[in-house]
Order: structure tokens, then C-alpha cells, then sequence
């Protein structure tokens, strides 16, 4: 469905020169990826980038080469990734995967579900507060779910 490719397309990148290995759906796949294989951390991205399941899922270029390196993963998270206009982009990005996503069906009609969850925190963390009902001092994000299980947003409140 090309959604990378369309977060490539909201993500404003900074980089300018002609030593550019990776283009940014690359570097989110990349990202995205190791994360969902359990590699919190983006030391990992030193061995990923010889793996060749990452290679192949950066892009053609990294097949022949090597997926991106630990300081090109860690800057795309800390720099690219953290402007504003990127957070704002990134913000708007489920929206937009779920609607191409619902484009394409033939339901008729959506269904949407509000529901809200706990994650309690320890500490004095910034924008938690006391919860009543869970007796806690927690994060209560408020989540709006369609018919199809996707998440079509959430809020902290």
C-alpha cells in the first residue's frame, strides 16, 4: 500500500550533499522494524545493517550494500525525527495509513470506538496525574479504535 513511502513524503528531511546512502522510508522501515523485531535500542543497527532481512527491507540500494549505520539510524531518530514539523507529520501519519487503508474497503459504514487505558508511573513524571478510579498516579491516553481494529488516534489527557 506504499505507506512508508507516504510518511516518506510528510517526514521534512534536513539532509542535503550527495553522500545520502539511505532516503527516508528506508531509514523509518529500518527503524520501525528493528523495533518491532524487539531491538529497543539503536546500538543493535551496528550487526542489523549486515542482516539481510533489513537490508531487503530498506530498499534495493541496501542490498547491494549494507542497511544503515548505527550513527545514520540514531541521527534519523534524534534529529530528523524529532523536529517539529516531523512529530506533527508523524502525529497525522495513523490518521493517514488508516484512511488509505479503509479506502480499499468495501465496507459502507465505520464504526468508531473510544476507550481509555491506564499506565501507571512511579515518580513525580511529567503530565501524569491521579486517577480515581484506578487508585494510581498514571497516563490516561484516551484511544479512538475503528471497526477494523485500527487505531485512528490517540490522545493523553
Amino acid at each position: 500500500m506504499g505507506l512508508t513511502e507516504m510518511a516518506g513524503d510528510l517526514i521534512v528531511e534536513g539532509r542535503t550533499g550527495k553522500n545520502i546512502q539511505h532516503q527516508i522510508p528506508g531509514l523509518l522501515r529500518q527503524s520501525v522494524y528493528a523495533k518491532l523485531a524487539g531491538y529497543e535500542d539503536t546500538n543493535v543497527h551496528k550487526g542489523l545493517s549486515r542482516d539481510p532481512a533489513m537490508r531487503a527491507v530498506i530498499g534495493k540500494r541496501a542490498l547491494d550494500r549494507m542497511a544503515a549505520s548505527l550513527g545514520t539510524v540514531s541521527r534519523f531518530e534524534t534529529e530528523i525525527l524529532t523536529q517539529d514539523e516531523n512529530i506533527n507529520a508523524l502525529s497525522s501519519l495513523n490518521s493517514a495509513w488508516v484512511s488509505k487503508a479503509v479506502s480499499r474497503s468495501l465496507a459502507k459504514k465505520v464504526i468508531l470506538d473510544i476507550d481509555s487505558s491506564e499506565s501507571p508511573v512511579h515518580g513525580n513524571q511529567e503530565s501524569s496525574a491521579y486517577n480515581g478510579h484506578f487508585s494510581s498516579s498514571c497516563y490516561h491516553p484516551l484511544f479512538c479504535f475503528n471497526n477494523f481494529g485500527d487505531c485512528e488516534g490517540a490522545v493523553l489527557r
